[in-house]
């Protein structure tokens, strides 16, 4: 499994690093409505502390990026994050398709960064 962030979606997510650091990770957020099937959201997320939830890796063009090993079944095998100016928007979609329209940056306690 293997995700490309662009030149574009890397200078997006360095723009969030700035107003707040922390460790990239990528994070499905699932507490929005039924847990049953694929109902919830990847974001990225910057980690300030240690998070024994992120228990697996993902391989991108900027190194591996902790995830949720559980969630990894809801992801393609090749991904592309591209930035989306037009939309202000990073933009994840995989071989199956559009994956997330809106892939946004949080802090560890899910509040938006940028």
């Amino acid at each position: 499994m293997f995700l490309t962030i662009t030149d574009a979606a890397q200078k997006r997510i360095e723009k969030a690093e700035n107003k707040h650091p922390g460790k990239l990770s990528f994070y499905y957020e699932s507490k929005i409505g039924c847990e049953c099937g694929n109902t919830g959201i990847f974001t990225l997320r910057l980690l300030d502390h240690e998070d024994k939830d992120m228990d697996g890796s993902l391989d991108t063009t900027i190194g591996q990026l902790p995830i949720q090993e559980w969630s990894l079944s809801y992801l393609d095998e090749e991904m592309t994050l591209d930035y989306k100016p037009e939309k202000n928007t990073l933009v994840l979609k995989g071989q199956s398709g559009l994956i997330n329209p809106n892939v946004i940056v949080t802090d560890e306690d899910g509040k938006l960064v940028l």
